[in-house]
């Protein structure tokens, strides 16, 4: 299964917006602000509403810390959210926030006539898929009862996506590695020195010398290599699934950006649809170095216009218009010469 497109209208920072998407690799690049994060979470909300087939869960995956504010109550204009799988039907549903025929909070349009409804409409794959978001934000540490007040709390101030991730990798381990990880898996413990082990809610890595060592005081970019070993130790990494990870990069240590290019390039060949989000030029141009003529990779990039978000694609890095990390790239390049030759 995977995702062959996502359409937005109104939604956070897309005004108009569509995309095309690979089955393999899919890397987002933009600005701060162009709506990377936002993009995945729109993606994994839709997957997520096809098994609930309630979309006013829509708001749960953009809960702000600031419980006062709502996804949907400053939502003036139609806001739309689709996304279709390959040969999976969609199903469709609407809600006015106000009301369908009296709510006239704006102006009407002065060619048309008509006055924008205040509404949301979710249209998502009939049939459920397989699809983890990993967020930036480390859960893990916080993982201790963090489920359980959750679901007891309607008004917790973390948005699902923090919750799910807890939620899901704290599932059992398999007492043998699946045939999909058979190859990652060494590469895995080879840089944490360790396996991941969750003992009273808490998750830990247990090092080759027997040490048991806390999330809470792990190196940051070691929990997001135990969090991917555990992901794929309880099969929510498998063939046939989506991964949406946001900034796989941040904090990990630079020589492992090549073996982690790696990982993921071999869960594409082992049919893992992937979408990841970055702003480091070391750890997107791997994927060109790494790549072999099968694989199927495509890169995005998302930039601001006066009618809202656009995005642009390319197979080659190199060659998107669009670029704010090779832009940089470049330009560190020419302050360096320029200093070289004074």
């Amino acid at each position: 299964m995977s995702i062959e497109s996502v359409e937005l209208r109104n939604f956070t920072v897309f005004k108009n917006f569509k995309a095309d998407f690979s089955k393999g690799i899919n890397i987002i690049i933009g600005e701060n602000g162009t709506g990377k994060t936002q993009l995945l979470k729109a993606i994994y909300s839709d997957i997520q509403i096809s098994k609930s087939k309630n979309i006013e869960d829509i708001s749960k995956y953009f809960k702000s810390v600031n419980l006062k504010s709502d996804f949907l109550v400053k939502q003036f204009k139609p806001l739309f959210l689709e996304v279709k799988a390959l040969n999976i039907n969609n199903k469709s549903d609407k809600k006015y926030l106000a009301g369908k025929s009296n709510f006239n909070i704006n102006e009407s349009n002065p060619k048309t006539g008509i006055k924008h409804e205040c509404s949301y409409e979710i249209s998502y794959p009939s049939q459920e898929m397989n699809c983890t978001f990993i967020p930036a934000k480390d859960m893990l540490t916080h993982s201790k009862g963090l489920v359980s007040m959750a679901d007891k709390f309607n008004e917790f101030p973390f948005d699902k996506t923090l919750i799910d991730i807890v939620k899901i990798a704290s599932q059992w381990q398999l007492k043998e590695p699946p045939k999909i990880a058979l190859k990652i898996l060494p590469i895995l413990e080879k840089m944490m020195d360790g396996k991941v082990v969750i003992e009273n809610e808490e998750f830990y890595v247990k090092k080759n010398n027997g040490d048991m060592v806390d999330f809470a005081v792990e190196a940051e970019g070691l929990k997001k290599i135990g969090l991917l070993w555990q992901l794929l130790m309880n099969e929510n990494i498998t063939e046939n699934s989506i991964l949406l990870w946001d900034e796989p990069e941040s904090n990990i240590n630079p020589k492992f950006i090549p073996d982690l290019v790696e990982i993921l390039i071999e869960l594409q060949r082992n049919g893992v649809q992937i979408f990841l989000t970055t702003h480091d030029y070391i750890f997107a141009k791997y994927f060109e170095v790494k790549r072999s003529e099968n694989d199927e990779i495509m890169y995005y990039s998302l930039y601001k216009t006066n009618y809202g978000v656009k995005c642009e694609n390319n197979t080659k890095f190199g060659d998107l218009k669009n670029n704010t990390i090779m832009d940089t790239f470049i330009q560190l390049y020419k302050d360096e010469v320029e200093r070289a030759m004074e």
